[in-house]
């Protein structure tokens, strides 16, 4: 399958916004799709959707290649306070879209993100078929999010690929310099000159680069090898520890080491380091992003 046209769901959100670009820089038509219309440092429009209107999503010309499906609510201790809106965002907003692309007629292959909160941790890399738990809503979220999806490929022959995400960094749209995780550490050592890290930061995380996980997006998502297929992203590992100290060091922040909240270490799922053999033994490309380096040429 040759992406020429595709359609972004959840286009003004930092996985969709960073894709859309992405996609754009490599001559595909990208019709892009949010709830929130945000203005952002990027030429591309982006038209207002919500997926729990039925019928605003009949008005979109599904007749494309690909729809990425990036519209949903993330978080973890959020999805128990606010479960209604977690389960009606992300599953029956999801069945909505699935249902809207059937009823066209049309058939692109649907591409969904997922998390490596599907999986139960473990010391050993994990790869796709690796035991499955849900220690919050939103991961659960998820876990049924990829087995709706297979549920209409079996019943209405509807291509799809889901790619499951550990810890994406870098931005090239707003201020601050990366998302989640590594966001975290730069805003505590330039807020407070300290990072705090929960236990002994030795828990092993596999992190990407924003470039390089579209890059893998574009690439799989036009394999036929990857028709009907859940992937692992590639990415670099390190321990949560080792990271902090690359940004403390450039920051010239301290590291602090606290108890485990009890409420963090509920759903804390242990070591989560992604085997990418699958995706790697079908990438036409390597990546291009080292986070050491990405660290080190931050502005202070």
């Amino acid at each position: 399958m040759e992406l020429r046209k595709c359609i972004v769901l959840g286009a003004s959100g930092y996985l969709g916004l960073h894709l859309a670009n992405y996609l754009h820089s490599k001559g595909v038509l990208v019709d892009c799709y949010d709830y929130n219309v945000k203005d952002t440092l990027t030429s591309i429009a982006c038209n207002a959707i919500d997926v729990n209107d039925v019928d605003s999503l009949k008005k979109i010309d599904w007749n494309v290649d690909a729809v990425f499906h990036f519209a949903g609510l993330t978080g973890t201790h959020a999805s128990f306070d606010n479960y209604v809106d977690y389960v009606r965002v992300n599953e029956i907003g999801l069945l909505n879209v699935l249902n809207a692309i059937k009823n066209s007629g049309s058939k692109p292959r649907f591409i969904l993100p997922s998390t490596r909160l599907v999986y139960k941790g473990n010391e050993a890399p994990l790869k796709e078929d690796a035991p499955k738990e849900a220690k919050t809503i939103y991961a659960a979220n998820k876990i049924a999010g990829e087995l709706m999806i297979e549920a209409f490929s079996n019943m209405f022959e509807m291509d799809y690929t889901i790619f499951r995400i550990c810890v994406p960094y870098g931005n090239k749209f707003g201020s601050s310099y990366s998302y989640g995780t590594i966001g975290f550490f730069i805003k505590q050592s330039k807020e407070i000159g300290a990072i705090r890290l929960f236990g002994d930061g030795e828990l092993r995380r596999t992190f990407t680069h924003v470039d390089d996980l579209c890059k893998q997006f574009f690439i799989v998502s036009q394999l036929d090898t990857s028709r009907n297929q859940a992937f692992n992203t590639a990415g670099e590992t390190f321990s949560l520890k080792d990271v902090a100290s690359l940004v403390a060091r450039k920051y010239d922040a301290r590291l602090e080491f606290v108890q485990w909240p009890e409420k963090d270490l509920k759903i804390e799922s242990g070591h989560t380091v992604f085997n990418s053999e699958k995706i790697e033994s079908i990438m036409s490309e390597s990546l291009e992003c080292n986070l050491v380096s990405w660290i080190n040429e931050l502005k202070t």
